[in-house]
């Protein structure tokens, strides 16, 4: 925080032979030099130009330029102009579809920072390197919440990098593949050592651009105000809030952790400055667009979707969501968050749906579950043109593994019934129970603890870290009661897509 300047005044004394009009003017000086001075706000205004090329020296046209204010495009000749002033800290592009992400200190570089505020007039080029590859046709891997805290947590991460790497090697060697982390990229910023560049360099290792939004653990929380709060997430990671193509596919990643300054609070708000950028930026995209918004906190909840709107605590959930559903409206809509340690999906609208990430760290690396029972793991979409299908895919298990089952007595509350956790379920999936190879029919939806995560922490409690973490309620259980106790049981669930997975509970 910047404080006040003050001086100590002394008694003013001038020389016999001053004027009296010189000697007012000389003590008015003084006076006003001990006058309280406080930080203002820069506004020179500064002009920014500069041109977007290709490694080969020729021209991009269209690219989006932004200040984080405003955005300009460049012309035919791949140039830009762009008025801005003082308080802008980047000139970033739009990565356009087609081109190269490049990296720089392990993270995509797509901005330059402005250094000297100084010049009115200031240039910065771009050169980007066409794509060997059709990218109509990509991946996008998307992770929330690894949350390291200290060394002993990195290895685990490292382990869930690895399978990243490995999936993508066995399924997805000849396409496209880039990454989002969905805010929480630590657990503590002022712990020592800091673990952002240890992060950052471990998810570059896969060779996949990993793309990072802010999250409430990422933020800077010595300050009077939010104004400040992502300056070390600014400093290793480049712009808060920025955007980029790939294929037919519009990616935003925002920043919607606003800092309270009341101790380490902050609430779910994405700030006008924002929201006007959003805007400029959503002007770009022609109408039916299929864009992916990223960020940490959700802007949805189960209580919201019991209509209990009273009941949404405001650093679990996006203040002004219904701004952002209305921009969005003209779109087909993807959004994608953490935050909660569980993992939930909400079709909010017809063209609207967002994907709630589980925690790469679980219940912060205490055990390999998350709160929901939903295993340690990320979410994989694959995107062909406009159409994109996706499936949660669990660290070391086969891409098949998308549900537990568990046979009667595994829940104490429904002790005579059979359950099935679907993680990933929305109401497009179907979960049916098999007895002795006779399909019986729908198991029905139920709210619950789920028995892995219950019965790991029953055992596990007393060795973890944190005391007060632990198993939570989900809404994505099922139930049926068997009426042959005796019979073979089997599960099969089937996604959105039509995807058919079975298992039989043991």
């Amino acid at each position: 925080m910047i404080g006040k300047k003050t001086w100590r005044v002394l008694p003013a004394t001038f020389p016999t032979n001053m004027s009296f009009i010189r000697k007012k003017i000389l003590l008015a000086i003084i006076c006003l030099s001990s006058i309280s001075i406080y930080a203002q706000t820069d506004l020179r205004n500064i002009e920014f130009s500069g041109k977007v090329i290709d490694n080969k020296g020729v021209a991009i046209q269209g690219v989006a330029v932004t200040d984080g204010y405003n955005i300009v495009t460049t012309n035919h000749k791949g140039e830009y102009k762009l008025l801005s002033n003082a308080t802008a800290e980047f000139v970033y592009i739009s990565i356009p579809a087609g081109y190269v992400i490049q990296m720089k200190d392990d993270a995509p570089c797509y901005f330059q920072r402005i250094t000297n505020k100084s010049k009115s007039k200031q240039k910065f080029n771009f050169t980007l390197e066409k794509s060997g590859q059709n990218d109509n046709r990509h991946i996008l891997i998307a992770c929330a919440d690894p949350q390291v805290a200290f060394d002993e947590e990195m290895p685990m991460l490292e382990e869930a990098v690895r399978d990243i790497k490995l999936l993508v090697n066995q399924h997805y060697k000849n396409i496209p593949v880039h990454g989002i982390i969905c805010g929480d990229i630590i657990a503590e910023i002022s712990r020592e050592p800091k673990f952002f560049d240890p992060v950052k360099h471990l998810f570059a290792e896969t060779n996949i651009p990993f793309f990072y939004a802010a999250g409430n653990h990422d933020m800077d929380v010595n300050g009077r105000s939010n104004h400040n709060s992502k300056k070390t997430f600014k400093k290793t990671f480049g712009p808060a809030y920025y955007s980029f193509n790939r294929g037919k596919v519009h990616y935003i990643v925002l920043d919607d952790v606003f800092f309270t300054a009341k101790g380490y609070s902050s609430i779910g708000y994405i700030d006008e400055n924002q929201l006007c950028w959003l805007e400029q930026d959503l002007s770009l995209l022609s109408e039916g667009s299929t864009v992916v918004v990223a960020f940490h906190i959700p802007t949805y909840s189960p209580e919201a979707r019991k209509g209990e709107f009273a009941k949404e605590e405001v650093n679990r959930v996006l203040q002004n969501r219904s701004v952002l559903y209305k921009m969005l409206k003209p779109y087909n809509a993807l959004i994608l968050s953490g935050h909660e340690h569980y993992n939930e999906n909400y079709q909010l609208s017809n063209n609207l749906f967002e994907h709630v990430q589980a925690a790469l760290c679980g219940i912060f690396w205490q055990a390999p579950y998350n709160s929901d029972g939903t295993p340690l793991g990320y979410t994989v979409y694959e995107f062909d043109e406009n159409d994109v299908k996706w499936y949660y895919k669990s660290t070391w298990k086969d891409r098949n593994y998308q549900f537990d089952s568990y046979l009667s007595g595994a829940d104490k509350h429904r002790p005579n019934h059979i359950i099935a956790n679907v993680w990933n379920y929305d109401p497009q999936w179907k979960v049916y129970w098999y007895e002795n190879g006779t399909k019986m029919g729908e198991m029905k939806q139920y709210r619950g603890w789920s028995p892995n995560i219950v019965d790991y922490v029953e055992k596990n409690r007393e060795n973890f870290r944190y005391k007060n973490i632990g198993a939570g309620p989900t809404e994505h259980l099922f139930y049926a009661e068997p009426v042959d106790k005796n019979a073979e049981i089997k599960i099969e669930v089937i996604d959105r897509f039509n995807n058919i997975y079975s298992d039989s509970p043991k």
